[in-house]
């Protein structure tokens, strides 16, 4: 399909553009049911769940009953769907007002029941009603029905939770555990008297009989099974309403004021989403849970979503402003979902970034619409700075995956479709304008609500609003993997400027040359001064010509929000040097970005990185925050790479002198007039000293703590988690055990991943050791568990000790981390290693222990290994 190339003029002069033909591009097709890839058949379709689930927390298991409204397109002699860890006793079919018995034959590899008619005949088209009786498994970590305990006056209380994206469904009931087959839900839940039950439609009806209470629930939406939730404890309530909707925050005891931040959040997305999308929310009320122990991250279950206590509670006496941004952002994401991915569904998990690029990039928006002081976009370069470094290597794949195996599903779960999927979508947002990027995104969400959706769906809708075809743009992006580097050169001829742009794959240094070059359809936005315009660079080279001539040399991606590298001619990247503090902050902080990722992948010195943030004392706006926070995060990857060579002393003299100074600067001590962005880095700053063991910081943060406990001083709420873990770093025997102790009696999950961070950072090894030994226990939550290898990898000097524990005692650890979490065991311990045996050892380890599913995980981390490797062999140049 060929593009017509839309340039926009810069003042009083068009571009001119000579080029070469745009590729052809595959078109993305339009959602249909039956094309749908998935493992179940599509002749085979449920229509409505009737669920009745025994639920106690005080149980290791529970019973279940499922009776599934079904429709056969044509006879059948069996039923195939998904049951894991489930053991049936009973199965049948109504079938013409008589019970027709069904064989249950599972097959455990494949995670499918088969349902075969008792009397040997087919069962014939049409609706049937299919009952199963049957029991299951309450799991120790967060994945299926899963059991997290509160600390209530001291003790754990249990509670129950789910989370069960992406195939977990089919550990709570019998299910058709695909995202393409929606269907409406019908939960009764019998559970102990005193226990409150959660779903995700309001109660219509509560008994009690014998100490059991009896909850049942009103009809959801057709929805895909990995939506469903339910969630058993005693909790507390804050409630609220937005955009007409009734809103509750729900806790465990004595944390409902904790929840005020996350509901005067809701109350500003609920209504901001609705104005946006022009589409209302679409369920009866919103709860939002915070777990109290054992899940990781967040789950967007239609009308009830559930968080890690740390994602979404908020103490003001002891929450960090830094933290404050992270639940924000959260609540932003998975409220966001509420549209994206449960509305309007992925078809398949081939299409997952349909929902989570979308629900990243539609937080982003929201987060910097309501707190633009946070630099939102600019403060989150780091994560696409490290996706890019990732899809620089043979290890990253397209947005659209392509064909996903159902037990690796989490494997696309990734920087790759979250961060680059929704830097791709800002990039094509700004190249739209975002009036016409919104009227296409409102008309998918109108055309598509309650059904699924491809690519193919989204591009038609926003192409139609924007009058282009953004199909075949958008698929030079989503479709195949990488991502290119501009070079642009400038001349003056005849008065007027000649600029001339080409682009290839960027590729770091220790990733082989390909057969070929892709090519993308690249809005580059270019500026000069006040003079601006966006070129579509559909080829591999072109040129065009600006009015006059100037000194000042002409920016590729102004504004930052393309996803590419730009190198620039030696002489315009020195003259963009020495106007450096004078550039918007966006173009600082994008540029800084590219030149330092140059010099990672050799094409520049590796020293002209450190010569540019020797630059950043000269900025004195409000975006010196940003530009610090890429120095610390480059300072960390060279301290990782030049690890146990004679060049991370002098690195690390050069990162404390840059920091030590801002630090400085901003003084220890937090003033009133500071703003959000100065106290989240004077904290980020005392924890970066802190890792590179400064004396000073680490003594300032000792006596600042010790002050604290003596309650002669309390910490600032900013400083607060960044002094306990500087601390931990030189903590001693008494403050280790000290440390230790409190873990297993925390309150709360945010305190937990304090301790847990601090206990992480010691230096001493046998310390080390035995924290990862505690670990064993198995009296701990499985998350905080299961972090501490990979988190003792990167905070301390002890990564070859933490990954040799992990081999010592796979089994224990295994048992840990789960089925799902031990595939990231290894690879999360390994990926700061800088020597390539280590990424080669990683790649057998993993498929010796783990098997193909954590294949890609371990090629991806080996890659990291590699680029680390690459700059410690390139160290000595310079210097000692």
């Amino acid at each position: 399909m060929r593009v017509i190339r839309k340039f926009i003029a810069f003042v009083l002069l068009p571009f001119a553009v000579l080029c070469l033909a745009a590729p052809n591009v595959v078109a993305q097709p339009r959602f249909r049911f039956d094309a749908t890839p998935g493992r179940l058949s599509k002749d085979v379709v449920p229509l409505q769940v009737g669920l009745t689930l025994d639920l106690d927390p005080a149980r290791d298991g529970f019973d279940g009953r499922a009776e599934i409204e079904l429709r056969l397109g044509k006879p059948a002699d069996v039923i195939e769907l998904h049951a894991h860890e489930l053991v049936a006793s009973s199965a049948w079919l109504a079938d013409g007002g008589k019970r027709r018995v069904l064989e249950v034959k599972p097959d455990p590899e494949a995670q499918i029941w088969r349902l075969v008619p008792a009397d040997g005949r087919p069962l014939a088209a049409g609706r049937h009603r299919l009952t199963l009786v049957y029991a299951g498994q309450v799991q120790r970590q967060g994945s299926g029905l899963f059991r997290a305990s509160a600390m209530i006056d001291g003790k754990p209380v249990p509670s129950l939770a789910t989370q069960l994206e992406p195939i977990h469904a089919r550990r709570v009931f019998p299910a058709f555990d695909e995202p393409v087959f929606r269907a409406r839900y019908l939960l009764t839940v019998r559970a102990p008297a005193g226990l409150e039950v959660l779903a995700n439609m309001p109660r219509e009806h509560r008994s009690e009989a014998g100490g059991i209470a009896t909850h049942r629930f009103a009809a959801t939406p057709a929805m895909p099974s990995y939506l469903f939730a339910v969630a058993v404890g005693r909790y507390e309530v804050l409630e609220g309403r937005a955009a007409g909707v009734p809103l509750r925050i729900v806790t465990a005891p004595g944390k409902r004021e904790q929840g005020r931040f996350a509901l005067a959040a809701t109350r500003q997305l609920l209504p901001y989403y609705t104005q946006y999308f022009g589409t209302p929310y679409a369920l009866p009320r919103l709860d939002q849970l915070a777990v109290p122990s054992t899940r990781f991250g967040a789950m967007e279950d239609w009308g009830l979503i559930s968080y890690a206590e740390n994602g979404l509670l908020v103490d003001p006496a002891t929450t960090s402003p830094a933290q404050q941004r992270r639940v924000f952002s959260l609540i932003a994401h998975e409220v966001a979902h509420q549209w994206f991915g449960n509305l309007v569904t992925a078809a398949s998990w081939n299409e997952i970034w349909l929902n989570e690029a979308f629900a990243t990039w539609m937080a982003n928006k929201a987060t910097d619409h309501f707190n633009p002081g946070w630099q939102t976009l600019l403060n989150n370069r780091g994560w696409v700075d490290e996706t890019m470094a990732l899809d620089a290597t043979d290890a990253t794949r397209a947005i659209r995956s392509g064909p996903v195996r159902e037990t690796a599903v989490f494997d696309v779960f990734d920087g790759i479709t979250y961060t680059k999927g929704g830097a791709v979508l800002t990039m094509v947002e700004q190249w739209l304008g975002e009036e016409r990027f919104r009227l296409g995104l409102a008309a998918y969400m109108r055309e598509r609500r309650m059904s699924n959706a491809t690519a193919g769906d989204l591009w038609f809708h926003i192409g139609r609003a924007a009058g282009r075809d953004v199909a075949a743009m958008a698929a030079s992006w989503t479709d195949q993997p990488g991502f290119p580097l501009v070079t642009v050169a400038s001349r003056c001829e005849g008065g007027k400027t000649r600029v001339t742009l080409a682009q290839r794959r960027f590729r770091s240094a220790a990733a082989p040359a390909p057969a070929a070059e892709p090519q993308w359809q690249i809005p580059v936005r270019l500026a000069r001064g006040a003079q601006a315009a966006t070129v579509l660079l559909d080829q591999a080279q072109a040129s065009t010509i600006l009015a006059g001539c100037s000194d000042e040399p002409v920016r590729a991606n102004a504004g930052g929000r393309g996803y590419y590298r730009v190198a620039y001619a030696p002489e315009a990247h020195a003259a963009l040097r020495e106007r450096f503090a004078a550039l918007p902050p966006a173009d600082r902080v994008a540029l800084l970005a590219d030149t330092l990722a140059l010099a990672h992948a050799g094409a520049l010195p590796l020293g002209e990185g450190l010569r540019w943030l020797a630059l950043l004392p000269q900025v004195r706006d409000g975006g010196r925050v940003p530009l610090f926070k890429q120095a610390i995060e480059a300072f960390q990857q060279l301290d990782q790479a030049f690890a146990g060579t004679l060049q991370q002393a002098p690195l690390r003299d050069t990162a404390r002198a840059l920091l030590a100074a801002e630090l400085m600067r901003l003084g220890w001590e937090p003033l009133p007039a500071d703003d959000p962005e100065t106290l989240a880095m004077r904290a980020r700053l005392v924890r970066q000293l802190a890792a590179f063991d400064d004396a000073a910081t680490l003594a300032e943060a000792l006596a600042r703590l010790g002050r604290d406990e003596a309650g002669t001083q309390p910490l600032h709420p900013s400083l607060r988690e960044a002094v306990r873990i500087a601390a931990g770093v030189a903590a001693d025997r008494a403050r280790f055990d000290r440390m230790l102790a409190a873990l297993a009696v925390a309150p709360g999950e945010q305190e937990r991943r304090t301790l847990a961070s601090a206990l992480a950072s010691g230096r001493d090894a046998g310390r080390a050791r035995e924290l990862l030994d505690r670990m064993l226990a198995g009296d701990l939550p499985s998350n905080i568990a299961s972090m501490m290898p990979p988190m003792v990898a990167e905070l301390s000097p002890h990564g070859e000790l933490a990954y040799r524990h992990l081999l010592d005692h796979w089994p224990q650890w295994q048992q840990i981390a789960g089925q799902t979490g031990q595939r990231w065991l290894l690879p999360g311990t390994a990926e700061n290693a800088n020597d390539p045996a280590r990424a080669q050892a990683l790649i057998a380890d993993q498929a010796r222990l783990v098997g193909p599913d954590g294949a890609r995980l371990a090629q991806r981390a080996a890659a990291r290994i590699g680029q680390l490797a690459d700059l410690k062999a390139r160290a000595a140049g310079l210097g000692p």
